[in-house]
């Protein structure tokens, strides 16, 4: 690898191990590779990451690929920004290294291990952790890196947030015996899809932290539908931004890594592990009937149905099981036959992890009367409403019923019923979705009962 930098004696200086008096915690190294798929020597690259974080396991790695399906321009931003211009080559930590031919920081993987258990020797001054959820459905990160400074530091830092994926399949070139062949399937690991705070990161501070301070970044990302989040982890890593002498010029570059952290996203965060679609609670006959749906779910153990009087407290009436873990939408009913007539009640569901961790339903009320004497459409309630709202019907026989919502323009939007119900009253909940669970705009919208006959509309306004 040529020599990517001419520097001054202070950048010299920098890439000579630090000795640290301060307060200080176990380093986590960040080796940051720079790939292609179009690169013959890089799938060597690939291997020696591997056998590097196996010496050293508390070694993380990121991969930026360039000219590829896999690039992504804040990776390039990156790439540019630390001089890189040999492949495979990888930064430790984003130091300067004196190797044989010359200072740099993008060296070649035959000086990985030597850098990496350099830095390994040395402590770091912050330490690093993050927390929060992700939910199954709308694929929503909404985490907290918090960083701690052991000792007091000076100068001016940035936060970087990546999301990587493992086992994305592109054809790749290798160099075997001197000869240049395709392999295909080739599973790429460790691949930047999204530089959550951007390419340079999210500036922390201009001045530096004083000793013990505690930072927090808190912060949302919503997941593309293409990746597989079984597959995905989350890596925060700090940096200081240092003056370099570049070509016999001075750049300030943020460069040199204070501490890195990295976790599987299922593994770091709460997975929120069912999604509730619906809950309707509605009178049949001379019981009450409960139906709720979900998207998907992970680790159901199942649920258990709870019931009040409006002036009681909440009991089990019963158990079902769930699912377990699945991503296709399931359908759930139980009945509750031991109510009376011209009563109050609230039904909800305590779902029950197989860990034992627990969460609750939105609670569904049922007023118990005698079958109607006519088919009716009630006004919902709360109107406007935010985020949800009630639709009660009252069904004068049984038969067919459809209960759908329109907007304004007259396109379903959502169908809460569509079937045989029995007589009496039913009600639905509507929590401002569509029917492939995706929260529609603010406005009014119509639902539209459709049954014995006859069609009967009422207008709700959405609000947020």
């Amino acid at each position: 690898m040529r020599t990517l930098i001419r520097t001054s004696a202070l950048a010299v200086l920098l890439a000579l191990p630090m000795l640290l008096s301060a307060q200080t915690t176990t380093r986590t190294v960040l080796l940051e590779q720079f790939t292609g798929t179009w690169c013959p020597w890089c799938p060597y690259g690939s291997d020696e990451v591997d056998s590097v974080i196996s010496l050293y396991p508390n070694t993380r790695a990121i991969a930026y690929h360039q000219n590829d399906p896999m690039s992504t321009s804040n990776g390039n931003s990156v790439i540019s920004h630390l001089l890189v211009s040999s492949y495979p080559g990888g930064a430790i930590d984003r130091r300067l290294w004196n190797t044989p031919q010359g200072l740099a920081i993008a060296i070649s993987r035959s000086y990985w291990r030597s850098a990496v258990a350099n830095r390994y020797t040395q402590g770091s001054e912050m330490s690093i952790g993050v927390s929060g959820t992700y939910h199954q459905d709308t694929r929503v990160i909404s985490a907290t890196v918090t960083m701690t400074a052991l000792s007091a530091m000076s100068g001016e830092f940035y936060l970087n947030v990546v999301l990587t994926e493992d086992g994305l399949n592109y054809a790749q070139k290798k160099n075997v015996n001197g000869q240049v062949v395709t392999i295909n399937p080739y599973y790429h690991s460790r691949v930047v899809r999204d530089m959550i705070t951007g390419w340079l990161g999210h500036q922390l501070t201009t001045s530096g932290f004083a000793a013990n301070q505690v930072v927090t970044y808190p912060f949302t990302f919503t997941v593309p539908n293409g990746y597989d989040i079984s597959k995905c982890k989350l890596t925060a890593f700090v940096t200081t931004k240092v003056t370099l002498t570049v070509n016999g010029q001075q750049q300030n570059k943020s460069m040199n890594v204070v501490q890195a952290w990295q976790e599987d996203v299922t593994s770091a965060l709460n997975v929120i592990p069912v999604e509730l679609l619906s809950f309707n609670a509605a009178q049949i006959d001379d019981g009450v009937r409960l139906n709720w749906r979900t998207t998907k779910e992970s680790n159901n153990r199942g649920w258990f149905v709870e019931r009040r009087s409006i002036d009681g407290d909440w009991q089990d009436l019963g158990f079902v099981d769930g699912y377990g873990t699945t991503t296709e939408q399931q359908s759930y009913e139980y009945t509750d036959s031991q109510v009376a007539m011209d009563e109050i009640y609230d039904y909800r569901l305590r779902q029950v992890d197989f860990d034992g961790s627990t969460d609750y339903s939105p609670v569904a009320r049922v007023m118990t009367i005698p079958t109607p004497m006519a088919t009716r459409l009630l006004p919902n309630y709360p109107n406007p409403f935010n985020p949800a709202t009630t639709i009660v019907v009252e069904l004068a026989q049984e038969g067919p019923m459809q209960v759908e919502v329109y907007d304004m323009l007259g396109r379903r939007v959502r169908s809460l019923a569509d079937g045989v119900h029995a007589a009496g009253l039913h009600s639905f909940e509507w929590n401002g979705t569509d029917d492939q669970g995706s929260a529609v705009e603010t406005g009014i919208y119509f639902a539209r009962l459709t049954a014995n006959g006859q069609t009967q509309t009422i207008q709700m306004q959405m609000t947020k």
